[in-house]
């Protein structure tokens, strides 16, 4: 992908903050010059990312470019362009939650310990009364709550209320406080706990705790907000419009923004100049939360696996934070994404350095330009660079091969010949219904070799092809995103039929992060 002459932008720290160099004219240099700009188009080519934009807080410095485009044929990305950061978004949670925590006055019946059913009885019931009473505010905010992601209930159409009042239709796996288990849909709890509280809509209340007061004015909580916000003729923000690439015609293709329930978990859209403030503010814990509050956030409640090549120490989540070690500096980060678009946020607080980079796209391929910035400011000799994409192809290798093997691994012990199905396919179609999962509707493929599909209704249209072991058990290939072509994960699955000889439930181990040998089951309603 070529440059396109993208507006470009340096920010004087006069603009950011207030000098800590008593007038003295800064002698940093940016860092984003001609030689990253050389791998920032090399990257967006080899990962098939259309645009991405980029910050780097330098003590009282902040650098920031766009590169690539926003949306296609020809909008470039700006520094100023608005991307949705994902989860990202966990962060801000935790900090309004910090807030209500500190105000003894305001909210006395609100701390870190608080039991969630406490504070919202009715709607806050687990499938284990245990997990129910003992749940507490920081255990949600550092997914230790022995609930598992079910990442694939998201989408379902509802509130926020509707979708804390669906935990207790899912399945526990493990004690709490024993386990880290990433879980969206306890942050959009812990979202809804702050709106009943405080009586505002979360948006409202980051606006004006935390948004405006580190003058965030381009930072929102809904799409709506965000359009509008483009469309004034006082900024030059635009809009980032969420791609994904399909394989088949080798070309980038238009996504729809997400319009899920996501709230507290992965709501927010902003740009990196923004967000250049609020980590600012967490390295220097200078507001608009409290030194109690910035101490809680940079506490440790959990162990989490190691999610990045390059940190080879113990990964730690706080509260919609994680921190670890690399090279022996401290480092606070968090990624985002949503089908389209990725964000990472990383900064160290003793170098008073971070970077943002936002993109347009799925995958890791925005980690290769953020640690390529913190290799070149903690001068990481090369030999000890991790080449992410190699990292990359070599996992994608290892799961095709994994999948390759899921007959064997998850059917064994077969008949042969296996058990031919007991009905046409035909009566295996219809719309299945979970109370906490948006509707499956299952079809028959009109081509030659006519096989089984399953479309997962709701905002994430994730799909399944089912492929026929022996008698009602099947291999159920998954596609998390819309243009995959090959299958994230490979599980088992399987239908019941009733004794007057109808398919009345299809069960799929669909939690296969989790919980890799639970079906979850959905029940026929046509």
């Amino acid at each position: 992908m070529a440059p396109t002459g993208n507006a470009t932008a340096a920010i004087p720290a006069s603009e950011e903050t207030p000098s800590a160099n008593n007038g003295t004219p800064s002698t940093k240099t940016s860092p984003l010059n001609e030689e990253f700009e050389k791998l920032v188009y090399e990257t967006l080519s080899k990962w098939h990312i259309q645009g991405v934009s980029i910050a780097v807080v330098d003590g009282d410095e902040t650098w920031a470019e766009g590169y690539g485009i926003a949306a296609l044929p020809d909008v470039p990305v700006r520094p100023s362009t608005l991307f949705y950061t994902g989860s990202t978004t966990k962060s801000f949670t935790a900090a309004a939650a910090s807030l209500l925590v500190d105000d003894d006055e305001k909210y006395p019946n609100i701390k870190w310990t608080t039991p969630l059913n406490q504070i919202i009885r009715d709607d806050f019931v687990l499938s284990d009364e245990y997990a129910t009473s003992h749940v507490t505010l920081e255990d949600a905010l550092s997914n230790r709550s022995g609930l598992p992601g079910h990442e694939l209930t998201l989408g379902r159409p509802g509130s926020v209320r509707d979708v804390v009042r669906s935990l207790r239709h899912f399945k526990m796996n493990k004690d709490v406080r024993t386990t880290w288990q990433y879980c969206n849909a306890l942050f959009i709890t812990v979202a809804h706990v702050i709106e009943v509280v405080t009586g505002e809509w979360l948006g409202d209340f980051l606006r004006k705790h935390i948004w405006d007061p580190l003058d965030m004015k381009s930072t929102f909580f809904s799409l709506e907000d965000a359009q509008k916000y483009v469309a004034s003729s006082e900024n030059d923000a635009n809009l980032a419009i969420p791609y994904g690439w399909d394989e088949e015609s080798s070309q980038a293709k238009e996504i729809p923004y997400c319009d899920a329930v996501l709230s507290g978990a992965g709501a927010v859209i902003s740009n990196v100049l923004d967000y250049a403030k609020y980590i600012r503010s967490m390295m220097r814990q200078s507001g608009p939360l409290s030194k109690a509050g910035y101490a809680a956030m940079l506490t440790p409640r959990s162990f989490c696996p190691q999610m990045l090549p390059q940190l080879k120490k113990q990964m730690l989540y706080t509260l919609g934070w994680m921190s670890s070690t690399y090279h022996g500096e401290f480092v606070m980060l968090h990624p985002g994404g949503l089908e389209g678009m990725t964000a990472t946020m990383v900064y160290f607080p003793e170098r008073d350095w971070g970077a943002l980079v936002f993109c347009n796209a799925d995958g890791p391929g925005r980690e290769t330009l953020a640690w390529y910035l913190i290799d070149e400011m903690l001068t990481v000799p090369q030999s000890q660079r991790i080449n992410l994409y190699n990292v990359t192809q070599k996992r994608l290798a290892q799961r095709r091969e994994y999948n390759s093997t899921a007959q064997q691994r998850l059917y064994p012990s077969i008949p042969s010949p296996a058990r031919p199905l007991s009905l046409p396919l035909t009566n295996y179609t219809g719309t299945y219904t979970h109370p906490a999962h948006p509707d499956l509707i299952i079809s028959v493929t009109s081509d030659d070799d006519p096989q089984l599909n399953v479309l997962l209704t709701g905002s994430f249209p994730t799909r399944m092809k089912l492929k026929h072991v022996t008698a009602e058990f099947f291999l159920a290939e998954i596609f998390l995103f819309r243009f995959h072509q090959e299958s994230d994960a490979v599980v088992k699955a399987e239908f019941q039929i009733n004794a007057e000889g109808r398919v009345t439930r299809f069960g799929a181990a669909i939690d296969f992060a989790d919980m890799p040998d639970t079906l979850i089951w959905f029940e026929r309603t046509n």
